[in-house]
């Protein structure tokens, strides 16, 4: 049964007439019996249960490229935040040395994190635990070039030839071999089913565009060309056409009609380029920096080829890269953002040289030497930074490389100290 609590409240007036207490002055309080006891039917479907960040990853298919994309702006596609307030800050997730040399980027897939040396040595590690999960030795092989990954699928190159590992990380296999006298000179880049790539015979001065299908039994096909004093090792994608510098002039090749042009940059638009100009493609504009780091763009799709002055001029340009309608510069005495239009937004100033390693859309990762620092691209006044340094200062320990995949920073150094960075760290303040 039920129990019930009734309390009136009455004067003594009342209770001397013993008047009938009226509803409005009584509060009536019910228990009912057995409240413990009584079932609750509640059930939690498994659909619910939230999956961690770990197994959404695993579950992610990945693709990875030199800079970031085959439009090598140096933007990494990522929701990662800068954590703003005294409360939050970056932390340090793992530390590895390797002890081992490196000259190329980092590749990441939702296992692993791919590295390549200059020993010839491919490491698989394990992008949360920081464990070498597998470490390939390939003998007379050296990794100076970056490869790519697609859909989890890791594509490497060395000088002279191209090896498939699959998204397991247990298969190795050899799908490409350069001829004679020619070296694989550019890292790898992707369009559709087709990786493309260049050679380049330094003695005879002979080049080739190369489009390897790997849709169709890794079919390969080619576009020849003559240089005659460099040829970039950078090649840029925007739609199906691949850019690819030389000399001053731009290849531009139809991957899905199989044809290509030659246009001179210096003849039409008075660009001059070097072997450390810059090629990439943002907001329907195709960006090359010129021997005097000027910024020049031709819009896409074009209607001629010729290429016009941004009105963005700087001393020196060491990198380059942005999104949307953003451009961000590394030089010798700090960074730079302007608007595509020329239009300058922020200058950082420094006494030393600053390199831009990635950009996402909310933190902009910048290197000097050996040190990288986080900055806030939502309020430009803050920024973390973080010291790599190893047993020995051999001078080695500058920073090469550094990629922005999920919620993690992987930064890699020279001499191949590999560590990570997540934006999950809580600061407590007594």
């Amino acid at each position: 049964m039920s129990e019930r609590i009734i309390i009136e409240f009455d004067d003594e007036k009342d209770k001397k007439e013993e008047k009938a207490v009226k509803p409005e002055d009584r509060i009536l309080i019910e228990f009912e019996d057995d409240i413990e006891n009584k079932e609750v039917e509640e059930t939690i479907e498994v659909e619910e249960i939230a999956e961690s960040y770990e197994e959404k990853t695993l579950k992610t298919k990945f693709n990875s490229f030199c800079l970031g994309s085959p439009y090598l702006n140096y933007f990494y596609e990522s929701g990662i935040k800068f954590p703003e307030g005294i409360e939050n800050s970056f932390r340090k997730r793992f530390s590895l040395n390797l002890k081992d040399e490196f000259f190329n980027k980092i590749l990441v897939n939702n296992r692993f994190v791919i590295l390549t040396s200059g020993k010839g040595n491919i490491y698989k590690i394990d992008r949360f635990t920081g464990k070498v999960k597998d470490k390939i030795f390939i003998e007379h092989e050296s990794f100076e070039k970056t490869g790519l990954v697609y859909d989890n699928v890791i594509y490497i190159n060395s000088l002279n030839k191209i090896y498939r590992i699959s998204e397991d990380g247990e298969t190795k296999s050899e799908i490409y071999s350069s001829g004679n006298n020619f070296l694989i000179w550019s890292n790898l880049s992707r369009c559709k089913d087709s990786l493309v790539f260049t050679e380049y015979n330094r003695n005879s001065g002979q080049a080739a565009l190369k489009i390897i299908d790997t849709g169709k039994d890794n079919e390969v096909s080619e576009y020849k060309f003559t240089v005659n004093d460099f040829v970039s090792d950078k090649i840029c994608i925007a739609g199906n056409v691949a850019y690819a510098l030389f000399d001053s002039e731009v290849l531009m090749y139809d991957i899905d009609k199989m044809k290509g042009e030659i246009i001179s940059t210096d003849k039409r638009s008075g660009l001059k380029t070097d072997e450390s100009s810059f090629i990439f493609y943002l907001n329907y504009r195709l960006f090359i920096t010129s021997h005097l780091s000027e910024i020049y763009y031709l819009d896409l799709p074009r209607i001629s080829g010729k290429f016009s002055f941004s009105g963005i001029r700087c001393n020196y340009i060491n990198s380059i890269g942005g999104f949307d309608d953003n451009i961000f510069i590394g030089t010798l005495d700090g960074w730079k953002y302007y608007k595509s239009s020329g239009l300058p937004v922020y200058n950082y100033e420094d006494e030393y040289e600053n390199r831009i390693e990635c950009i996402s859309r909310n933190v902009i990762v910048v290197s000097q030497k050996n040190k990288i620092i986080f900055c806030n691209l939502n309020r430009f006044q803050e920024a973390e930074s973080y010291v790599i340094s190893s047993e020995k200062n051999d001078g080695q320990t500058e920073i090469i490389s550094a990629f922005i995949s999920g919620n993690e920073i992987y930064v890699i150094t020279k001499n191949g100290i590999l560590e990570a960075f997540t934006n999950d760290k809580l600061n407590i303040h007594i």
